[in-house]
């Protein structure tokens, strides 16, 4: 996961060094920043990030969190339970929304994703076999400490994890 930090890391800092114009640049930059301080990254890792969110960007991600839909998303992920998808298609599908859940956490944002997030659960719970292929990474981000601090909103990842079981 060091690997995956790194790289995020590094996408961060390539976001920020470019002007963000719209709410779909917002959402990619809270997507990275979320899923880096999700991973562990440290203080001065996001710093840069976390004066974006509470500065230029602030009024970005306002118009961005008006705007966020998780309903096309989790209609994707439903339709994975019918079969005939792969599992590179089902990871994508599902952390699609993941990436959305983790932007808001780092927003401060959770009540706009959290019945998405529970949606996604229930959709994973009702045919766990189907999701099965993303078990090995759902189960390594559950254990994760910032995932443990936000366990409610994140239990769709420790139902990834079971999904083999």
């Amino acid at each position: 996961m060091q690997q995956e930090l790194d790289v995020l890391v590094e996408q961060l800092d390539e976001l920020l060094g470019e002007p963000a114009v719209d709410a779909d640049d917002a959402l990619e930059i809270a997507t990275v920043a979320g899923l880096a301080a999700r991973l562990g990254a440290s203080e001065s890792q996001l710093a840069e990030a976390d004066g974006w969110r509470t500065g230029q960007g602030e009024d970005l991600l306002d118009e961005m969190w008006e705007q966020v839909d998780l309903e096309p998303l989790l209609e994707a992920v439903d339709a994975c339970t019918g079969g005939g998808l792969g599992d590179d298609a089902i990871e994508d599908a599902v952390f699609d929304v993941d990436d959305v859940i983790a932007a808001a956490v780092w927003c401060g944002r959770i009540e706009v994703v959290r019945s998405g997030a529970q949606e996604l659960s229930r959709i994973v719970r009702g045919v766990p076999d189907v999701f099965v292929g993303v078990t090995p990474m759902a189960a390594q981000m559950a254990a994760l400490p910032a995932v443990a601090e936000h366990i409610g909103l994140y239990d769709y990842l420790l139902a990834l994890a079971d999904a083999a079981g």
